[in-house]
């Protein structure tokens, strides 16, 4: 595999910043007592959510953002949990564009922060 993350079958950059969570689902009926225990009911174990940002030059935004448009995503990506690269569906939240370096001269070489968070249907 030669990219950390791959998603809608892209490649995408290194990225600047990967994070992988594993969350657990509970339902509406996991709450604390009042001597404060917990009554748990777990429906759901190891849902991925993943924040990632991504370092690029103004260029490459657009095939980053291409891939992130669908309402659902395939996503190949390293999971340092189980040291394995799982296929997981999952959906983007919002985006975050951050100027970092503005090149005057030449916009197009302009350094950007593109952040979202991946998470697992």
């Amino acid at each position: 595999m030669a990219a950390i993350i791959n998603i809608s079958g892209v490649d995408m950059p290194s990225p600047s910043r990967y994070k992988v969570i594993l969350r657990d689902l509970d339902s509406e009926n996991t709450q604390r007592s009042e001597t404060g225990v917990l009554h748990r009911d777990r429906i759901r174990v190891g849902v991925y959510e993943i924040d990632v940002s991504f370092q690029v030059e103004h260029s490459r935004i657009k095939m980053i953002t291409d891939a992130l448009r669908p309402a659902k995503v395939s996503v190949v990506f390293f999971d340092p949990t189980t040291n394995a690269y799982p296929m997981r569906e999952m959906y983007s939240g919002d985006r975050t564009g951050e100027l970092i370096i503005y090149k005057a001269g030449n916009p197009d070489e302009s350094l950007w922060e593109l952040s979202t968070t991946l998470t697992e249907y």
